[in-house]
């Protein structure tokens, strides 16, 4: 589908600013890279290699120290007038309805009347927020709130859609969901979108929108390698090819990567567990349990808790991973296993729980640590025990774009209740309880 056409370049360009101390930072250094007619590209990396400052030059909200930005050949001065952001804060004015929002970008444009209009009723529509037309932000949850934004860029039909961090504030089944319409949005014609650039922490969400992955690298911001992804669209996140393409970025962007990778197995991804509190997940089973065939909408599952959207879909998530739940779309439908759980009483649920996170990958990592320092210890030394600081810095070497803190926070609770792990907050020590 890409073509040959090049849309948006960077040439040779380095970018510097002056921090409050008066010291100065290099953002980009001699950094060149294209973007093409028809192709999303995702730009990933550590927090501070320059992402974002580059998609602000790409945008022509900042112009580069050094080098050259260029549309279409031409260099670019000023606001590029065929793009369109978004961005991870949803930015939109409280004080404004969801139309008004979205006609912010036709205002600054100078198209008003039934242009403008016409403008906005299209966009609200591709977005599928019809009805909310009159709607105040405080009114929307923050997947809705984003497709305001979305629909906002759309509204000034442009050629190049730049997206910063765009589902970075939502709750990972609204991301997900919102992923999948942009790339039904970037195919279909009628927008008039035909590149996407994003700048996205997520490896999952690079893989999953992208047919070119950029890793950047810091110290000062640089292209360190680039990755073709050819798997076709719509893509399938539960796929062992998407899978395989997950695993090698995050092996690319932990710096594990093998020079021959099919010479040995690639290394273990790991994969967060949402800060869901264990009585909030034993909440949607028996909720669920209540229920017609045991399923029922997300969103009404979250009106019927009395629970906000955002929050309802991280405790679905959090179910999701330990097996006890299936998504299919906006369906959350409880599992053979999960009524397994709910079956038994409290010890048997405490057990059904140590079972599912010995087999989820992050708590066995963390349990494979604890077994390491049990084989250095001496017989007849005492229980291993893992130092906090250990265990966070492990954390971020495989998360480093989440913050350690938090999931550190999931493994005690979880590990707690299912009397896998406890942990001495006072000596900042953990310790395996359950082989």
């Amino acid at each position: 589908m890409t073509t040959d056409t090049v849309l948006l370049e960077a040439r040779h360009v380095t970018q510097r600013f002056r921090l409050p101390n008066g010291q100065i930072l290099e953002a980009l250094h001699d950094l060149s890279l294209t973007v093409r007619e028809q192709e999303v590209v995702a730009l990933v990396g550590p927090s501070g290699c320059g992402k974002s400052t580059l998609l602000r030059l790409f945008a022509g909200l900042a112009r580069p120290g050094e080098g050259t930005v260029l549309y279409r050949g031409q260099r670019l001065d000023g606001v590029l007038g065929a793009g369109a952001m978004v961005f991870q804060s949803f930015a939109l004015l409280p004080w404004l309805t969801v139309a008004q929002n979205v006609a912010m970008g036709l205002e600054a444009r100078g198209v008003h009347g039934p242009a403008q209009r016409d403008a906005v009723a299209r966009a609200i529509n591709l977005v599928g927020l019809d009805g909310f037309e009159q709607a105040y932000p405080k009114e929307l949850s923050g997947g809705m709130k984003q497709r305001v934004g979305f629909a906002r860029a759309l509204a000034v039909a442009p050629e190049i859609l730049l997206m910063d961090e765009p589902f970075g504030a939502l709750d990972p089944l609204t991301a997900e969901n919102l992923r999948s319409q942009v790339v039904d949005l970037w195919r279909d014609p009628a927008t008039g979108v035909n590149t996407l650039v994003v700048v996205t922490h997520s490896v999952e969400e690079a893989v999953f929108l992208a047919g070119r992955i950029v890793v950047f690298g810091s110290n000062p911001g640089h292209v360190r390698e680039e990755l073709k992804n050819s798997l076709p669209y719509p893509r399938r996140e539960r796929s062992p090819e998407f899978e395989a393409m997950v695993d090698r970025l995050h092996a690319i962007l932990t710096a594990t990567l093998l020079p021959e990778p099919e010479a040995a197995p690639a290394p273990q991804r790991l994969v967060p567990f949402p800060r869901v509190h264990v009585a909030e997940v034993a909440g949607l089973l028996d909720h669920l349990a209540t229920r017609p065939d045991g399923r029922g909408p997300v969103f009404e599952l979250a009106e019927d808790l009395g629970v906000d959207y955002d929050r309802m879909t991280a405790v679905v998530r959090g179910a999701e991973q330990l097996g006890w739940v299936a998504t299919p779309g906006e369906m959350v439908q409880l599992t053979p296993a999960g009524r397994d759980v709910l079956a038994g009483d409290d010890a048997a649920r405490k057990v059904a729980t140590r079972v599912r996170l010995k087999q989820h990958p992050l708590f066995a990592r963390v349990i494979a640590m604890l077994k390491e320092e049990t084989e250095e210890i001496e017989e007849g030394a005492g229980k291993a025990e893992l130092a906090d600081e250990e265990l966070l810095a492990d954390l971020t070497i495989y998360f480093p774009f989440i913050p350690a803190e938090s999931l550190f926070a999931t493994i005690i609770e979880w590990g707690r209740y299912a009397e896998l792990l406890d942990h001495d907050a006072a000596a900042g020590r953990l310790r395996l309880l359950a082989q």
